[in-house]
């Protein structure tokens, strides 16, 4: 089976489909994939009270011995009832090789749930489980958006908080990064309100830390698609975090050179947006497809030459006035959101 798709990824966290026993969850958000093994492992009939039907084991452990796994999945509990196998950690060694006997097995009495990292498409480990009829893999990518929204619902609407759009957008800017550390930091945001029952700008400035992974190419996606809301908090975070202005701009000016490019082949081929995107190599994120190909239908090609000449002109006097620089880039940047913005 393939990866499982994101719409029906909720619903085999709360019912595990049997049919599929032996489950790989992957991606960078380590605290999402923890969090959703956790959620089957609630959810698959397992007495998780009774030490004897849960083994954990050491991805390390299991690629040495590739007996072992297919040993404790096929052990029959000695009370009856299914058991759960869970397989974590990191490895230099080839955990594909150890696992493959039980993605190959039908398993009746035992679930087996791996927890790895960021998998890329044709890795080892993830190609076994997608070819599989009876094993199914979960990709568990950064929070973001809607998964932001029920998160922060979860945590706070659900306590009796209240949030408006404003504050809650400025709130997601500092998660995403980790699903776990997200969670703590707004239950410590809970905590911290204590009896006052609306979360404000202040309270998140106050008491949240940034459990988030900031995205540069969602920042300059932001600019092309004229949000200013965001742009002076991600600009902050940005210098915080050792960007210099002179490379942010840069930054910028390569982003723009993409799209001018994407444009360019667009009026040549007189192709669509969405089929010049696809068509990028290397490929562009899925999730940021559609984004970029909204980006490039609103900006013109004169547009984005007015874009460019601005950013290299900014870029020049940054390297030239480095006392001035970051006053210099966040001119400039401004200066384009309003642009795009008109577009």
């Amino acid at each position: 089976m393939t990866a499982l798709k994101p719409q029906d990824t909720d619903r085999f966290l709360r019912q595990p489909d049997p049919s599929f026993r032996t489950i790989l969850l992957y991606g960078p958000d380590s605290g999402l994939v923890s969090e959703r093994a956790d959620r089957i492992a609630e959810n698959c009939g397992v007495d998780l009270a009774d030490p004897f039907t849960t083994i954990r084991i050491d991805a390390d452990t299991a690629a040495g011995d590739r007996a072992r796994l297919l040993d404790e999945a096929f052990t029959v509990g000695m009370f009856g009832g299914d058991r759960l196998i869970r397989v974590s950690g990191s490895t230099r060694r080839n955990l594909a090789e150890a696992l493959k006997p039980v993605v190959d097995a039908t398993l009746e009495n035992a679930w087996v749930i791996v927890e790895a990292g960021d998998l890329k498409k044709g890795a080892g480990l993830r190609a076994l489980f997608e070819r599989s009829k009876t094993a199914i893999a979960i990709p568990c990518y950064l929070d973001e958006g809607r998964a932001l929204d029920e998160l922060i619902a979860e945590e706070l609407t659900a306590g009796g908080f209240q949030i408006d759009r404003e504050t809650a957008h400025f709130l997601k800017q500092f998660l995403g990064g980790d699903r776990r550390a997200s969670r703590n930091e707004l239950r410590k945001l809970a905590l911290y309100l204590g009896g006052e029952r609306t979360v404000t700008r202040e309270h998140v400035r106050a008491i949240i830390g940034d459990a988030s992974q900031i995205d540069v190419d969602g920042v300059f996606d932001e600019i092309a698609s004229g949000r200013m809301e965001t742009l002076e908090d991600n600009l902050d975070r940005l210098m915080e975090q050792g960007t210099a202005p002179d490379m942010l701009l840069i930054g910028a000016l390569r982003h723009f050179q993409q799209l001018h490019e994407i444009r360019g082949r667009m009026e040549t081929s007189r192709l669509s947006a969405s089929a010049v995107v696809d068509g990028l190599r290397p490929p562009v994120f899925w999730k940021r497809k559609d984004r970029l190909a909204r980006i490039v239908a609103n900006l013109d090609t004169a547009k984005l030459e007015r874009i460019l000449t601005r950013l290299q002109q900014a870029s020049f006097e940054a390297r030239a006035n480095p006392g001035l620089a970051h006053a210099i880039a966040g001119t400039c940047l401004l200066a384009i959101v309003l642009e795009s913005r008109r577009a």
